[in-house]
């Protein structure tokens, strides 16, 4: 009898601890079900939108140049290392096993074959290339050539070094990219021209995709008497990844400023006096990716030379 009355406590024992443990996980439960009906039915997460960089002056670029890994990559692309325009050469790590470059280097040609030393000497032509390369070998993965960027070094328009932007920026979740940009200009101290075109890629299934090419970052265009008066119009931007995608990749919002100065510097003899004129418009552009590349009107205007 005292075994069954034992067995029989300790059954009513495990019964109500199981029904206290019950009760107190539907209470928790339930209170944790308040709270969620509780929150705001609009409260999301929000993507913040990402600065690529403010305006030109606020770029940060590339120091990275990893010659002996450049030394590797030449032999790949049967380039002479000696060939190379190093200041005109750099290079970011796009992965642990990855790494861009783009790279200028002389080319002969017939011209250059040429003894020519008279005026319309075009001087050597320089290729400039951007491809990708493993960095355990230098093996080429891919690689383009961009014509548009080789030159004759002693043609009227100049093009600065490309300069690649140090880092490296999500357009989607799988798409990693590398942006850079090239400046051309003229040499006359008269005619002000000059223009940063800005270049993005990255690399897909081991092929360079272009995802937006020489859009226009900077222009100036203007001209001067060289001795202080000039007429000179800007155009800066800035550049951010929107939280908003089309065809699977964010969008890009362009903010523009046009600065137009007009200044007249001091002329007694001709009783002229010092003057300066400034004008600002402000505008902005969404630039959507269309299935194939980033879309974008080509708009050569000036918003106050070309009124």
């Amino acid at each position: 009898m005292k075994i069954k009355t034992y067995l029989i406590l300790i059954g009513t024992f495990l019964f109500l601890s199981s029904c206290e443990k019950n009760k107190k996980q539907a209470i928790e439960e339930n209170n944790t079900a308040l709270a969620l009906h509780a929150q705001p039915e609009n409260v999301k997460q929000k993507v913040i939108e990402k600065l690529i960089f403010k305006d030109n002056d606020a770029i940060i670029v590339s120091e990275e140049l990893d010659l002996a890994l450049l030394k590797k990559v030449t032999t790949n692309l049967n380039i002479r290392y000696a060939d190379l325009k190093i200041n005109e050469t750099t290079s970011i790590s796009y992965n642990d096993k990855i790494a861009f470059f783009v790279i200028t280097y002389f080319v002969k040609t017939e011209e250059s074959e040429k003894e020519n030393t008279g005026e319309d000497d075009p001087g050597d032509f320089f290729e400039r290339k951007y491809l990708f390369v493993n960095k355990a070998d230098g093996k080429i993965i891919d690689q383009e050539t961009d014509f548009n960027l080789s030159y004759n070094e002693n043609e009227g328009m100049k093009f600065s070094k490309t300069y690649i932007l140090n880092n490296l920026f999500q357009l989607n979740q799988n798409t990693t990219a590398v942006a850079f940009y090239t400046e051309e200009s003229s040499g006359s101290r008269v005619a002000l021209y000059s223009q940063q075109k800005f270049t993005i890629i990255a690399l897909v299934n081991n092929k360079i995709k272009k995802l937006l090419y020489e859009y226009p970052i900077r222009k100036t265009q203007g001209d001067s008497n060289d001795r202080g008066s000039f007429e000179l119009e800007t155009l800066e931007t800035g550049l951010i990844i929107s939280d908003t995608e089309t065809n699977g990749f964010l969008d890009l919002i362009v903010s523009k400023n046009f600065l137009y100065e007009v200044a007249v510097e001091e002329d007694p003899e001709n009783g002229t006096k010092e003057q300066s004129n400034i004008k600002v418009k402000k505008e902005s552009e969404r630039i959507k990716y269309n299935g194939k590349t980033y879309e974008f009107k080509k708009d050569d205007r000036y918003r106050f030379l070309d009124n």
